[in-house]
């Protein structure tokens, strides 16, 4: 009986020992430096994703795909009609990549987590960027005259996708500069072919061909 007990007592002992350790972990507040490692990372996470998300949608598929038509429709068609992004509102421009990455998206990424405080933040901000990288997008087809002056400097400082690297991927058959939340991440990807493997790894497997090719 005593043994009994004392089983008991240990186990309830390690789960409250447990769940008091969760506790901490999850009302610890992030410190500052935590907080900027976690939004960089996600902002360069967030420009990669913007360029593997816009590159496939470029290449495959079209409107009457299931879920993501709208949007490939959407891209597909801004390669002959690029100026029209810019006569967009804000919610008519950015609702589509509601979808894929809206709040839904965010509170299961979160839960499988266990809403840590760290990697909320980071899946909160990549979602965020990857929603506005259509906005960012908008701004790089606009004239400095046409914007504010916040949107011109934050295009300088390279936290925007400035309007002479988002050029470069308007030009037929329209094969890299695929990024538009910063654009940090397209020299390495296009130096180092990482689209052009991507594209004959999908050929080898479903026999597809990419819209570059």
């Amino acid at each position: 009986m005593a043994g009994s007990l004392g089983v008991r007592y240990n186990d309830v002992s390690h789960a409250y020992n447990v769940h008091e350790v969760i506790g901490q972990t999850h009302s610890t507040p992030l410190g500052l430096t935590e907080s900027a490692v976690a939004i960089v990372s996600s902002w360069v996470m967030a420009d990669l994703g913007s360029g593997i998300l816009h590159w496939s949608v470029d290449n495959y598929g079209n409107g009457s795909t299931p879920v993501m038509g709208n949007i490939i429709a959407a891209f597909q068609g801004h390669h002959s009609a690029p100026w029209t992004i810019t006569e967009r509102g804000f919610c008519n421009n950015v609702y589509k990549l509601c979808t894929p990455f809206g709040i839904p998206t965010v509170l299961a990424l979160s839960y499988l987590t266990g809403f840590a405080p760290l990697p909320s933040l980071f899946v909160a901000v990549f979602c965020a960027m990857e929603i506005l990288s259509q906005e960012l997008h908008k701004w790089s087809h606009m004239t400095k005259k046409e914007v504010p002056g916040w949107v011109n400097w934050m295009q300088d400082a390279g936290l925007s996708i400035p309007r002479t690297d988002h050029a470069n991927h308007h030009k037929a058959p329209y094969e890299g500069n695929y990024c538009i939340v910063s654009g940090v991440c397209n020299p390495a990807l296009d130096q180092s072919g990482f689209f052009r493997r991507l594209e004959h790894l999908v050929y080898n497997i479903n026999g597809v061909e990419s819209n570059s090719w």
